[in-house]
């Protein structure tokens, strides 16, 4: 998921090995989860924030839909049945074939008719219906929100619909809700205030994931740190609309998007990740977050260079070696680095996107004479 090899002496970017240092990573992580007793339904979390096997999803959708049949008016049942479903579908790359895996899974849009003749006009019939879709979440979402704006997984999507709509002082809201309810890792919080630290005065920042993109968002919205960076996440560049504001607004020429399957939708990441990158905007450095899968910026990495925890796009050696020692000096703390955060249910997750420290540790170990702490640290990532 994440890019986690350390950059060459010239600090240029190499990618032959980041993916299965990723898969390695990720294996090693769904390997530590406990070992958890699957005879009984269990309540679901999204799999951004708590990993666990991707079998373990599919007989939790199994054991929820049992519940579903014994009280089809349970809204409870419904969400976590559907949040099983989410998951195992999230855990098979997102492929709509996982239903094959067992009749009780099912895709999101089809569990919404379900739920309308079971649970009409309840709150989790609005919530589900309207953030199924994912970065094309509709109007129900809002009534959801409406009835329940306390409910913890409500605040992701309702953040994810003011993104796609525009809406930026629904976001500031949304946010604000969610940062006083205490659910984001502070851990997430603080890497992201050091990716927003590596990225150019009014500079584009391409994600990915959620644990990326969405404490970025909150430090901009909450604590107004780096709110001249624009956070663009590149799932949002798939939706039409969201893609053709983006391209007008930074002066990028339009792009269709051909229609391919939904299991194919890594060509498309491609497309739009290549198609900016080929058209940078003038007056906006790009940087892209060390988390993007080097896969969707394939061919660009000459013109890639690691600056703090992303790759700026087209910068010159002598800047780039500048930004770099200047966050080490102003921005980066070695001993946050290590820190834990056990009592968070997503601290699996962020364990796993530390490791991108990886990379600037290793560039001021190949720049820095006195650089005891900086190995100690490298070395601690390591394992």
């Amino acid at each position: 998921m994440n890019s986690l090899s350390p950059r060459c002496a010239t600090f240029r970017l190499k990618s032959s090995t980041l993916r299965s240092l990723c898969y390695l990573l990720f294996a090693l992580v769904l390997s530590s989860c406990q070992e958890t007793d699957t005879s009984v339904a269990e309540p679901q979390i999204s799999f951004a924030k708590e990993v666990r096997p991707h079998a373990y999803y599919v007989e939790q959708a199994e054991l929820w839909w049992e519940e579903v049949q014994r009280d089809t008016t349970s809204e409870m049942a419904w969400y976590h049945y559907y949040r099983a479903c989410r998951n195992a579908q999230g855990t098979a790359d997102w492929k709509e074939d996982f239903v094959h895996e067992s009749p009780a899974l099912r895709l999101g849009r089809d569990i919404v008719p379900l739920m309308e003749r079971a649970i009409p006009n309840s709150f989790i019939y609005y919530f589900v219906s309207g953030s199924t879709g994912g970065v094309d979440a509709n109007e129900n979402l809002l009534k959801a929100y409406e009835l329940n704006p306390d409910f913890t997984p409500i605040h992701g999507p309702m953040v994810t619909y003011a993104v796609g709509t525009h809406d930026g002082d629904l976001r500031k809201v949304v946010n604000a809700n969610w940062y006083e309810a205490d659910e984001m890792n502070p851990g997430l919080l603080a890497y992201a205030e050091d990716v927003l630290a590596s990225v150019e005065p009014h500079g584009i920042l391409l994600t990915q994931h959620d644990n990326d993109s969405y404490p970025a968002w909150m430090l901009q919205d909450v604590k107004e740190y780096r709110s001249d960076v624009w956070v663009i996440n590149i799932d949002f560049l798939l939706m039409e609309s969201y893609r053709d504001m983006v391209f007008d607004s930074l002066g990028i020429p339009p792009l269709t998007l051909n229609e391919i399957d939904v299991d194919e939708y890594r060509e498309n990441w491609t497309n739009v990740v290549q198609h900016l990158l080929a058209n940078p905007p003038k007056g906006r450095p790009v940087h892209i977050a060390i988390t993007v899968s080097d896969e969707w910026y394939s061919g660009f990495e000459d013109r890639l260079s690691a600056v703090g925890l992303t790759y700026l796009l087209n910068g010159s050696e002598d800047h780039v070696r500048l930004r770099n020692a200047e966050l080490w000096e102003k921005q980066f703390e070695w001993s946050r680095m290590t820190m834990e955060y056990p009592t968070y249910s997503n601290e699996a997750n962020r364990k796993l996107i530390f490791q991108n420290y990886q990379i600037p540790l290793q560039w001021n170990l190949e720049h820095t004479e006195e650089n005891a702490e900086y190995a100690k640290t490298l070395e601690l990532l390591k394992h």
